[in-house]
């Protein structure tokens, strides 16, 4: 059995999903913001610049080079649990600009 073989499940593309992105984030602060707190006071100051939806679409970009990747080694049950996880992503930014970034509207 070979490794793409091994890894094409829905439930690890569905965990790596939800993952790299908290990944990018956590990479945004330490080498851009680290001077900030990790995670209150750096998540406090994206609220107060209207940053915080635009931060998220960011690191939700980065489930894109993965969902590539899968494609490319025919995981198709993984790509799946990496759709399913971008979903998530899309409500959590809908969820942010309208309520908690006033100025959207």
């Amino acid at each position: 059995m070979e490794w793409n073989e091994r890894f094409d499940k829905f439930w690890i593309g569905l965990m790596v999903g939800i993952l790299f992105p908290c990944l990018v984030f956590f990479s945004y602060w330490l080498f851009r913001f680290s001077y900030i707190d990790f995670p209150i006071r750096f998540v406090k100051y994206l609220m107060n610049g209207q940053m915080l939806s635009a931060t998220v679409k960011m690191c939700g970009l980065g489930n894109l080079l993965i969902f590539y990747l899968g494609l490319n080694k025919k995981m198709d049950n993984a790509t799946k649990g990496i759709i399913v996880s971008v979903l998530g992503y899309v409500a959590l930014v809908l969820y942010i600009t309208y309520y908690y970034e006033e100025d959207f509207l």
